[in-house]
């Protein structure tokens, strides 16, 4: 009796263990969901900060200065640092108010007249007023470069009229339909009039060049060139607290180093123009990574010096033209992801002409071309590309295979962001490789650049073109409200264009960034990808 009663007991306790077991299994499933106690859950990225965000580029930035620069790569960081009249958000390709939060304009289109917000204070805590506007503008006219360029004929330094400390009236030269646009361009950014303590000999370009006096919602914390800039938040910023409290822009030489930083979560964000068509497609799908992409206004091109030299012949640049196998260099460096382009005026925005003169690949007309040119023995150029771009690399190789079948031997010399940048304002050059985005979404911005005369050099006529035909259809579109007019001289530059050929365009390409999943309100501007909100981007992971 005392085995079967032990044996009774066993068999108790094993039911009742079983029948808790089974509870728990039902309450685990029911409460916890389905997913398996043994596995773990991921484990948080140990490089997440969302008050941190690290961007990265492979080209420095020659100087901080928006009056004197044309370089893209600081604008990264002059967009942060400034306040404009207007500015452009999101993918918009409309200009918001920003300093300016309301404004009349006359019947005739030339008077303007601006209502400042009266809560912006320069980050030395004095107010931002009407004195400064009128301070800055004339100092860009003063300075007479980048930013000269947008406002030549347009405004002069007797164009401004303060009305009160918040009212300033602005008279232009003549109408010009894209002003308000301009004004939310970086050559439109607000300074800080004492800037004059620090004027010397050159309106305070040297103080500017590593420095900064503006109203954004970043300060300059520090610079180490070649290595890494960061930006601070501006906790007085009159616009709202910025969502990144620190944010640094990492200069990163190497493509392939940037990409490993990004998958570790070291970068959140990869400069648009660093990475190759075809690493990104391998990015694809990778954890964590997203690749963003949106159509844009960017054009790839070539500019020739034709002011001197073998490239001063227009046979020897249609000869060039004609050499280029153009859907092989889509297909293989652009991987499909662009498309031909016909002139200076992108794909999508008002005045693009669909039939300019499009140079098919076609070696039998080069060569004799080269021969009316009294080039058919063959010459020798050379082709100046940045450092650090594979795209520009890969393009500039091709373009050396193909020219060699017509005789021409292309040198490819590689510089450093900001030597290339001297090189191709100076005139040094024989060709360049570059890229361009426009800052504001009108023909004006691109043609008067690449073609009025008085753009040469550091206004980016980097062909040093001249033609008076052209030079007067560009005054005379942008002295016109009168759209069909305005539309018809653009589309008639680009053909004197494409019959002249100072410039080769290469290709149209869609806009691809690789960034963290984490990173949120981040969007690619069709018109300008080098603005980047670090202010209203947020990271959530």
């Amino acid at each position: 009796m005392k085995i079967k009663a032990d044996w009774f007991k066993l068999m108790t306790f094993l039911i009742m263990v079983a029948f808790v077991l089974v509870g728990c299994q039902n309450y685990s499933e029911e409460g916890e969901g389905t997913q398996s106690t043994d596995t773990p859950a991921p484990a948080a990225n140990e490089n997440f900060d969302d008050k941190v965000f690290n961007f990265a580029t492979n080209e420095d930035i020659p100087q901080l200065d928006p009056h004197g620069s044309a370089a893209n790569t600081a604008f990264r960081a002059t967009y942060m640092l400034y306040d404009r009249l207007f500015t452009f958000e999101g993918s918009s390709t409309e200009p918001q108010p920003m300093l300016a939060e309301s404004y009349e304009v006359s019947d005739d289109g030339t008077e303007y007249t601006f209502n400042l917000v009266k809560n912006a204070t320069f980050h030395d805590g004095s107010p931002v007023t009407a004195e400064a506007v009128q301070y800055s503008f004339t100092r860009a006219i003063d300075v007479g470069k980048s930013a000269a360029g947008i406002f030549n004929k347009v405004i002069d330094k007797d164009s401004f009229e303060i009305i009160d400390d918040h009212t300033i009236k602005i008279t232009l030269k003549q109408p010009f339909a894209p002003f308000i646009s301009t004004l939310g361009t970086v050559y439109a950014n607000i300074l800080n009039p004492n800037l004059e303590e620090n004027h010397g000999d050159d309106l305070g370009e040297s103080f500017l060049a590593e420095a900064e006096v503006g109203s954004g919602p970043y300060t300059l914390e520090s610079w180490d060139r070649g290595e890494k800039l960061v930006m601070k938040a501006n906790p007085d910023y009159w616009g709202g607290a910025p969502t990144m409290e620190t944010v640094n822009i990492n200069f990163v030489s190497e493509a392939s180093t940037a990409r490993l930083m990004l998958e570790k979560g070291e970068i959140d964000l990869i400069d648009n123009s660093m990475i190759s068509p075809e690493v990104l497609s391998q990015m694809e799908g990778t954890d964590g990574v997203e690749i963003v992409k949106a159509t844009g206004y960017q054009i790839d091109y070539m500019p020739m010096n034709i002011e001197s030299g073998p490239l001063s012949d227009v046979k020897v640049r249609q000869a060039i033209a004609h050499s280029i196998n153009y859907d092989a260099l889509l297909e293989s460096v652009y991987l499909g992801q662009a498309e031909r382009i016909v002139g200076a005026v992108p794909k999508g925005m008002f005045g693009f002409n669909p039939d300019a003169k499009l140079y098919e690949y076609d070696l039998d007309k080069a060569k004799a071309l080269l021969e009316e040119a009294g080039q058919a023995e063959g010459l020798t150029l050379e082709i100046a590309i940045s450092e650090n771009d594979e795209v520009r690399s890969n393009t500039a190789l091709l373009l050396q295979s193909d020219l060699e079948k017509v005789g021409v031997t292309l040198d490819i010399k590689t510089y450093a962001w900001p030597t290339f940048l001297d090189l191709v304002t100076s005139g040094k050059h024989d060709f360049g490789l570059v890229s361009w985005t426009p800052d504001y979404p009108d023909p004006d911005y691109n043609l008067w650049y690449f073609a009025h005369s008085s753009s040469k050099g550091p206004g980016f006529n980097l062909a040093f073109y001249e033609n008076s035909e052209v030079d007067g259809l560009l005054e005379e579109a942008r002295t016109n409200t009168d759209e069909t007019l305005r539309e018809n001289n653009y589309k008639e530059i680009q053909n004197i264009m494409a019959e002249e050929v100072p410039y080769i365009f290469v290709a149209q390409p869609k806009l691809q960034a690789a960034a963290r999943t984490w990173v949120k309100n981040y969007e690619l501007n069709p018109m300008n990808v080098w603005y980047v909100p670090f202010h209203k981007i947020t990271k959530e992971q």
